[in-house]
Parts: structure tokens; C-alpha cells; sequence
């Protein structure tokens, strides 16, 4: 499998990074529909929970470094923490995203008002470990948003435990409007934030992006949510 090794000539790559409390194994429904679609995933897996961002994307750089040459495009698809990640590897090394394209699937990036609501007890603060507290702060807001085409995908799916939480269009732990970046296409599907690694209208959306830069009618604009 493309995972577990470099790339070969002639393939269209794709890295993919899960979220808080994930491993790759969850990113396999949607690898298996990408490589359907022409694409060769690479699944990046990391202890979400136990080091900082910048750590994240330090061990996400050397991982990179052995599988791929400089200046190879590539594509990067991260749900939730996975895309700040991203964001994180494009403030150490930005040159991973030149010719790239990249989708993030909800994917917090204007902060978490849920990360801020868990900060307040001591279990919240251990679940969300070390990377995840920083959600709760301003740190997503001072990263870069990655060089080459970004594209976000957000759910819609809420659900009744976060509604007295959670005010405005979320999939029931990240609202729409968290997941913006100045310069992405952002579209909704209505599913909920785990369905955003399984469903596959979500994988379809986020196939035709890699492949051409857009959306092309997957999903609804956002619109004036962003």
C-alpha cells in the first residue's frame, strides 16, 4: 500500500490526517474512495493528543521528507485537527504546498467554542490534550492559511446534545462559521462531523476538488456563514 512507502513515478499522491482522539485507520473510507477516483493516499498518523501543533507538524515535515522530493505535488486532505496541522506544517515548510491543493473537512479554524466550553473542567482540558487546547485559544488564528488552492468542506448535521451549545449551522462539534479560511471555497453537506470521514457525498466533493480546484457544485456555498 501507498502508505507505507514512497511515492512512485506516475501517481497523483494524496496525505491524509485524521483528527483528535482518530488514528489512520479512520481515514480509510475515504482513502479507498479517493484511490478509486486516480489518487494514491498516504495516511499520516500521530499521537493527537499528547505533543503541541508545531510538534505535529515537525514529525508531519520528516515524514514528508522520507516519502516525497521537493517540489512534487501533492494533495492534502485533513479532518478537524488534521487541518490545522496542515496549517501548522505550512508556518514550518511552506514549500510542501507549492502546486498543491488541499481540503479541509471541518476543520476549526477560526478557534473552538466546544474546545473552549471543555477548558473549563479538568476533564475537559485532559480529553482535548495538548494540541487540542490550543483550539480553544488563538493559536488556529495566527497560523497561515496553506499556499496553493484550499478548499473546506463543513457539516451541517447537528446534534441535539450541543444544540444549547452550539448556536448557528455545526455538524455538532465545530459550527460553519469556525470553519472558514480567508480565500477557501467553503461548501456544507449536511452530515455530522464523524460522517465527514465516511459519507461518501463528502469524498466525492473532496475528490473533484484535488482534481480541479473547486467544487464544481458538491456541496452548498456558504455563503455569508463565512
Amino acid at each position: 500500500m501507498a502508505e507505507g512507502g514512497g511515492a512512485s513515478a506516475g501517481e497523483r499522491p494524496v496525505v491524509l490526517l485524521h483528527g483528535l482522539w482518530m488514528r489512520p485507520l479512520m481515514m480509510r473510507p475515504l482513502a479507498r474512495r479517493l484511490r478509486s477516483r486516480g489518487f494514491t493516499p498516504h495516511r499520516f498518523g500521530y499521537r493527537s493528543r499528547h505533543v503541541t501543533l508545531a510538534e505535529h507538524a515537525q514529525a508531519l515535515d520528516a515524514w514528508l521528507g522520507e516519502r516525497f522530493a521537493p517540489g512534487q505535488p501533492l494533495r492534502f486532505v485533513g479532518h478537524s485537527l488534521g487541518g490545522v496541522v496542515l496549517r501548522a506544517l505550512a508556518a514550518r515548510s511552506p514549500h510542501w504546498f507549492e502546486d498543491a491543493r488541499t481540503v479541509m473537512l471541518g476543520t476549526p479554524n477560526q478557534g473552538s467554542a466546544g474546545a473552549a466550553f471543555l477548558m473549563q473542567w479538568w476533564e475537559g482540558r485532559w480529553w482535548l490534550g495538548v494540541a487540542g487546547r490550543e483550539l480553544a485559544g488563538e493559536a488556529p488564528l495566527r497560523l497561515p492559511v496553506p499556499p496553493g488552492e484550499m478548499g473546506v468542506v463543513a457539516g451541517t448535521r447537528r446534534r441535539w446534545w450541543t444544540r444549547w451549545l452550539l448556536d448557528g449551522p455545526n455538524d455538532g462539534l465545530v459550527r460553519v462559521a469556525e470553519t472558514c479560511l480567508p480565500g477557501a471555497e467553503v461548501v456544507t453537506l449536511p452530515v455530522g462531523h464523524m460522517g465527514l470521514m465516511f459519507r461518501r457525498p463528502v469524498a466525492e466533493a473532496t475528490a473533484h476538488f484535488l482534481a480541479n480546484g473547486r467544487f464544481g457544485g458538491h456541496g452548498e456555498p456558504a455563503g455569508g456563514l463565512c
